[in-house]
């Protein structure tokens, strides 16, 4: 057995084998995202301008240039691209604070996440995170409604981003899990208040 592992490992990879990852997606796999993406926008663009509930699947459809069969092979309906933009905006805020330094306070590391991530919005970056929070709720009500989750989830992946943040630096202190807890509710409810 050690002679076959030592053949494979001295075995060196010729220069026209393409490692998987890089080789490009095809046509079929192309076209598919470019029908999600055309979809995810036009949904974006809708919502922001007419809100969530005022929106419709086949609104959407249309202004994707895509029939209601073919929208619904991509997204269960109005509610999965609104959650599927929660998890990108949550995936984003967290982003931010594993990024900041581990001798911030935790709610000053949120705090500026958040500044971070809002101040993206003005530069159009983050074009569906604005009509996700604005507006009547009805964006949000909908995802809670879905089953979600989404605050508790939010709460969750905020403790372990500022877990993460706490713990990356060289000769940082384990962070305290209730600290953690109870700074990541405290962000939530300022997050609901904002909603």
């Amino acid at each position: 057995h050690m002679t076959r592992l030592h053949k494979l490992s001295d075995m060196s990879i010729s220069e026209n084998m393409v490692p998987v990852e890089a080789t490009p997606p095809g046509r079929r796999e192309a076209r598919k995202r470019a029908t999600r993406a055309a979809i995810k926008h036009a949904a974006d663009r809708l919502i922001a301008a007419q809100g969530f509930e005022a929106t419709t699947v086949r609104e959407i459809a249309q202004a994707a240039d895509v029939t209601e069969r073919t929208f619904y092979r991509y997204f269960d309906g109005k509610e999965a691209i609104v959650a599927e933009e929660a998890d990108r905006w949550i995936g984003l805020l967290c982003e931010g604070i594993a990024e900041r330094p581990a001798s911030e306070a935790p709610l000053v590391s949120v705090r500026e996440a958040i500044r971070g991530l809002v101040g993206r919005l003005g530069t159009g970056q983050q074009p569906g995170f604005a009509w996700l929070l604005a507006g009547d709720g009805s964006a949000f009500d909908a995802l809670r409604r879905s089953g979600a989750k989404p605050l508790l989830r939010l709460e969750a992946r905020i403790a372990e981003s500022l877990a993460a943040r706490n713990d990356a630096g060289p000769g940082a202190k384990p962070a305290d899990e209730l600290v953690l807890t109870l700074s990541a509710r405290v962000a939530v409810a300022v997050l609901r208040t904002i909603m």
